[in-house]
């Protein structure tokens, strides 16, 4: 047998749900929208950035898998597993709206003025230090009780690669596109 409860089944008093003082409990998951996450590229938000996906950074090797198994002649299984110990580079796709006085990637910070994927490599070039990037993580916290920021620091950033194309539909109501930037490694904001 299972107990089933929806606040709609809970008698409402004087307007209010019995048992319930009316404020949301903060609750144990992460919640990533409402402000509680944020990204800032070259020490800046982005303006109209929709989404962040970091793909993470894998182990690596030059076979492709960062494992291999070791078995020698004669034996009818692998003796031992070896592993990587090095680790790839990560990307993050950035998801940004398009606005109608420019390209998507012109919101980033010292991407103004640029047209293609290969201004954007050449304007990189010309920058002394790469760039990094920040997720900052703020759980829900009060002035009595403040919450502990962590995040990751992404070092080495570059944008590699643009969506420079269109997708037109009688119904469409916005535009929004895809950056791809990779980064060479992080570092946690604890």
């Amino acid at each position: 047998m299972s107990l089933v409860l929806s606040v709609a089944a809970l008698p409402a008093v004087g307007g209010e749900i019995y048992g319930w003082g009316g404020e949301m409990p903060s609750g144990k998951a992460r919640v990533t929208g409402s402000g509680y996450s944020t990204f800032v590229y070259a020490g800046k938000p982005i303006a109209f950035l929709i989404s962040v996906e970091d793909s993470g950074q894998r182990a690596w090797s030059d076979k492709g898998q960062a494992y291999s198994f070791i078995h020698p002649m004669g034996s009818r299984t692998p003796t031992e597993i070896a592993t990587s110990r090095v680790l790839g580079g990560g990307t993050l796709q950035l998801t940004i709206q398009e606005l109608w006085d420019k390209a998507h990637w012109e919101h980033m910070s010292g991407m103004t003025g640029t047209s293609n994927i290969v201004e954007i490599f050449d304007r990189l070039s010309r920058t002394a230090n790469y760039v990094t990037a920040q997720t900052i993580i703020k759980p829900p916290g009060s002035e009595s009780n403040p919450s502990k920021w962590r995040g990751k620091i992404y070092h080495n950033v570059t944008i590699v690669d643009v969506a420079d194309g269109d997708t037109l539909t009688v119904g469409g109501l916005d535009v929004a596109k895809p950056v791809v930037c990779a980064y060479t490694h992080t570092t946690r904001i604890r």
